[in-house]
Protein backbone atom coordinates (compact mmCIF):
# COMPACT_ATOMS: atom_id res chain seq x y z
CA UNK A 1 0.00 0.00 0.00
CA UNK A 2 3.03 2.64 -0.22
CA UNK A 3 1.65 4.19 -3.39
CA UNK A 4 -1.18 5.19 -1.22
CA UNK A 5 1.22 7.01 1.69
CA UNK A 6 -1.10 5.14 4.27
CA UNK A 7 1.50 6.03 6.81
CA UNK A 8 1.87 9.59 5.92
CA UNK A 9 -2.02 10.02 5.66
CA UNK A 10 -2.86 8.56 8.96
CA UNK A 11 -5.47 9.81 10.77
CA UNK A 12 -5.51 13.03 8.42
CA UNK A 13 -9.09 13.99 6.88
CA UNK A 14 -10.12 15.47 3.22
CA UNK A 15 -11.51 18.82 4.88
CA UNK A 16 -7.77 19.42 5.77
CA UNK A 17 -7.23 19.57 2.86
CA UNK A 18 -5.43 16.30 2.36
CA UNK A 19 -6.00 14.68 -1.15
CA UNK A 20 -5.91 10.91 0.12
CA UNK A 21 -7.78 9.85 3.19
CA UNK A 22 -7.81 5.85 5.29
CA UNK A 23 -9.79 4.75 7.50
CA UNK A 24 -8.81 1.62 9.72
CA UNK A 25 -10.96 -0.65 10.03
CA UNK A 26 -13.45 0.74 7.08
CA UNK A 27 -10.27 1.12 4.89
CA UNK A 28 -11.45 3.76 2.05
CA UNK A 29 -7.70 4.73 0.72
CA UNK A 30 -8.33 7.25 -2.46
CA UNK A 31 -5.10 8.63 -4.20
CA UNK A 32 -4.65 10.61 -7.56
CA UNK A 33 -4.10 7.82 -10.55
CA UNK A 34 -0.89 9.48 -12.04
CA UNK A 35 0.86 8.96 -8.47
CA UNK A 36 0.21 5.46 -8.24
CA UNK A 37 0.38 4.25 -12.17
CA UNK A 38 2.40 7.29 -13.62
CA UNK A 39 2.50 5.60 -16.94
CA UNK A 40 -0.91 4.01 -17.11
CA UNK A 41 -1.84 -0.03 -16.69
CA UNK A 42 -0.02 -1.92 -19.11
CA UNK A 43 -1.97 -3.84 -21.55
CA UNK A 44 -1.26 -7.28 -19.64
CA UNK A 45 -0.99 -7.68 -15.79
CA UNK A 46 -1.93 -9.04 -12.76
CA UNK A 47 -4.03 -8.26 -9.97
CA UNK A 48 -3.38 -9.91 -6.77
CA UNK A 49 -5.02 -9.08 -3.10
CA UNK A 50 -5.64 -10.89 -0.15
CA UNK A 51 -8.14 -10.11 2.57
CA UNK A 52 -11.00 -10.86 4.65
CA UNK A 53 -14.43 -9.62 5.04
CA UNK A 54 -15.65 -8.92 8.07
CA UNK A 55 -19.51 -9.78 9.60
CA UNK A 56 -20.88 -6.53 8.20
CA UNK A 57 -19.47 -6.65 4.83
CA UNK A 58 -19.30 -9.76 3.61
CA UNK A 59 -23.22 -9.37 2.08
CA UNK A 60 -22.02 -5.61 0.58
CA UNK A 61 -21.56 -5.00 -3.29
CA UNK A 62 -18.54 -3.52 -3.45
CA UNK A 63 -15.19 -2.18 -5.67
CA UNK A 64 -12.45 -3.93 -4.32
CA UNK A 65 -10.62 -1.42 -6.98
CA UNK A 66 -11.28 1.43 -9.13
CA UNK A 67 -9.85 3.94 -11.29
CA UNK A 68 -11.63 6.63 -12.67
CA UNK A 69 -10.72 9.71 -14.54
CA UNK A 70 -11.46 13.81 -13.50
CA UNK A 71 -15.12 13.57 -15.04
CA UNK A 72 -15.84 10.50 -12.63
CA UNK A 73 -16.12 7.91 -15.62
CA UNK A 74 -14.80 4.44 -14.80
CA UNK A 75 -11.64 3.54 -16.59
CA UNK A 76 -10.89 -0.18 -14.50
CA UNK A 77 -13.02 -1.71 -11.15
CA UNK A 78 -12.98 -5.25 -9.49
CA UNK A 79 -16.35 -5.52 -8.33
CA UNK A 80 -17.22 -7.94 -5.43
CA UNK A 81 -20.90 -8.38 -4.95
CA UNK A 82 -22.01 -10.05 -2.00
CA UNK A 83 -25.50 -10.44 -2.68
CA UNK A 84 -24.99 -12.46 -5.99
CA UNK A 85 -21.96 -14.30 -5.22
CA UNK A 86 -19.89 -12.60 -8.02
CA UNK A 87 -16.49 -11.30 -8.89
CA UNK A 88 -16.80 -8.87 -11.61
CA UNK A 89 -14.26 -7.17 -14.14
CA UNK A 90 -14.93 -4.34 -15.66
CA UNK A 91 -13.15 -1.72 -17.95
CA UNK A 92 -13.41 0.82 -20.66
CA UNK A 93 -13.71 -0.39 -24.02
CA UNK A 94 -11.83 0.48 -27.33
CA UNK A 95 -15.27 0.04 -29.37
CA UNK A 96 -18.14 0.65 -26.62
CA UNK A 97 -18.56 2.03 -23.55
CA UNK A 98 -16.98 -0.87 -21.37
CA UNK A 99 -16.01 -3.96 -21.51
CA UNK A 100 -16.64 -6.85 -18.42
CA UNK A 101 -16.39 -10.05 -17.11
CA UNK A 102 -18.02 -11.80 -14.81
CA UNK A 103 -17.35 -14.60 -12.42
CA UNK A 104 -19.95 -16.43 -10.41
CA UNK A 105 -19.63 -20.07 -9.58
CA UNK A 106 -20.29 -22.21 -6.68
CA UNK A 107 -16.13 -22.14 -5.79
CA UNK A 108 -16.73 -18.12 -6.06
CA UNK A 109 -19.36 -18.58 -3.37
CA UNK A 110 -16.57 -19.56 -0.77
CA UNK A 111 -15.22 -16.07 -1.22
CA UNK A 112 -17.75 -14.52 0.75
CA UNK A 113 -17.47 -15.97 4.48
CA UNK A 114 -14.94 -14.69 6.86
CA UNK A 115 -12.24 -16.65 6.21
CA UNK A 116 -8.59 -15.16 4.61
CA UNK A 117 -8.73 -15.59 0.74
CA UNK A 118 -6.73 -14.68 -2.13
CA UNK A 119 -8.29 -13.24 -5.64
CA UNK A 120 -5.34 -13.25 -8.30
CA UNK A 121 -6.99 -11.76 -12.11
CA UNK A 122 -4.95 -12.41 -14.64
CA UNK A 123 -5.78 -9.51 -17.14
CA UNK A 124 -4.79 -10.48 -20.88
CA UNK A 125 -5.27 -8.81 -24.54
CA UNK A 126 -8.58 -10.80 -24.73
CA UNK A 127 -9.23 -12.70 -21.74
CA UNK A 128 -9.70 -12.29 -17.95
CA UNK A 129 -9.04 -15.28 -15.07
CA UNK A 130 -9.86 -15.37 -12.18
CA UNK A 131 -7.48 -17.28 -9.04
CA UNK A 132 -9.11 -17.74 -5.99
CA UNK A 133 -6.76 -19.16 -3.07
CA UNK A 134 -4.01 -19.88 -5.68
CA UNK A 135 -6.76 -22.23 -7.69
CA UNK A 136 -7.86 -21.05 -11.13
CA UNK A 137 -11.52 -20.69 -11.38
CA UNK A 138 -12.71 -20.13 -14.64
CA UNK A 139 -11.47 -18.19 -18.01
CA UNK A 140 -13.23 -15.55 -19.57
CA UNK A 141 -13.26 -13.29 -23.04
CA UNK A 142 -13.33 -9.96 -22.75
CA UNK A 143 -13.58 -6.85 -25.87
CA UNK A 144 -10.80 -4.69 -26.78
CA UNK A 145 -9.52 -1.90 -23.66
CA UNK A 146 -8.66 1.70 -24.18
CA UNK A 147 -5.89 2.96 -22.22
CA UNK A 148 -6.70 4.29 -19.15
CA UNK A 149 -6.91 7.61 -18.14
CA UNK A 150 -4.36 8.67 -15.48
CA UNK A 151 -5.79 12.06 -14.69
CA UNK A 152 -8.26 11.02 -11.92
CA UNK A 153 -8.48 8.95 -8.99
CA UNK A 154 -7.92 5.50 -7.89
CA UNK A 155 -10.00 4.22 -4.92
CA UNK A 156 -9.58 1.08 -2.52
CA UNK A 157 -13.06 -0.14 -1.09
CA UNK A 158 -15.77 1.36 -1.34
CA UNK A 159 -19.32 0.55 -1.21
CA UNK A 160 -20.94 0.62 -4.71
CA UNK A 161 -24.19 1.99 -4.61
CA UNK A 162 -22.97 5.07 -1.90
CA UNK A 163 -18.92 5.16 -2.04
CA UNK A 164 -19.36 4.63 1.71
CA UNK A 165 -15.98 2.91 3.05
CA UNK A 166 -16.18 -1.12 3.19
CA UNK A 167 -15.55 -2.91 6.28
CA UNK A 168 -12.77 -5.27 5.55
CA UNK A 169 -9.45 -6.28 7.61
CA UNK A 170 -7.38 -3.26 7.86
CA UNK A 171 -4.37 -6.73 7.28
CA UNK A 172 -5.76 -6.27 3.39
CA UNK A 173 -2.78 -6.60 0.80
CA UNK A 174 -2.85 -5.56 -2.86
CA UNK A 175 -0.45 -5.95 -5.60
CA UNK A 176 -0.51 -5.11 -9.65
CA UNK A 177 2.15 -6.93 -11.33
CA UNK A 178 3.03 -6.20 -15.09
CA UNK A 179 3.31 -9.83 -15.93
CA UNK A 180 0.16 -11.08 -16.21
CA UNK A 181 1.40 -14.82 -15.92
CA UNK A 182 1.90 -13.83 -12.26
CA UNK A 183 -1.22 -14.74 -11.30
CA UNK A 184 -1.19 -18.29 -11.81
CA UNK A 185 2.17 -18.79 -10.01
CA UNK A 186 0.72 -16.78 -6.82
CA UNK A 187 1.52 -18.80 -3.78
CA UNK A 188 -0.76 -19.08 -0.98
CA UNK A 189 1.27 -20.03 2.03
CA UNK A 190 0.80 -16.09 3.58
CA UNK A 191 -3.08 -17.41 3.71
CA UNK A 192 -3.71 -18.62 7.21
CA UNK A 193 -5.44 -22.30 6.63
CA UNK A 194 -4.56 -21.97 2.71
CA UNK A 195 -3.06 -24.08 0.63
CA UNK A 196 0.53 -24.56 0.96
CA UNK A 197 2.21 -24.16 -2.95
CA UNK A 198 5.57 -23.39 -4.54
CA UNK A 199 6.21 -21.36 -7.57
CA UNK A 200 8.75 -19.45 -9.12
CA UNK A 201 7.72 -16.01 -9.79
CA UNK A 202 9.54 -14.17 -12.64
CA UNK A 203 8.95 -10.53 -13.90
CA UNK A 204 8.15 -9.24 -10.92
CA UNK A 205 7.59 -5.58 -11.86
CA UNK A 206 5.14 -4.64 -9.56
CA UNK A 207 2.97 -1.69 -7.56
CA UNK A 208 1.97 -2.29 -4.20
CA UNK A 209 -0.72 -0.44 -3.67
Amino acid sequence: MEHFHVRDILGAREDEGQSSYVRLGAMPIVQQTEDVFPQGLPDEYAFVTTFKFRKTSKREDWYLWQVYDKYGIPQVSIRLDGENKGVEYNAVGLTKDAVRAVFKNPEVDNLFDRNWHKIALSVEAKSVSLYLDCKHIQTLPIGDREDIDIQGKTVIGKRLYDSVPIDVSREIKMMVYCDSKHAELETCCDIPNGPVSIALAKGRCLVCL
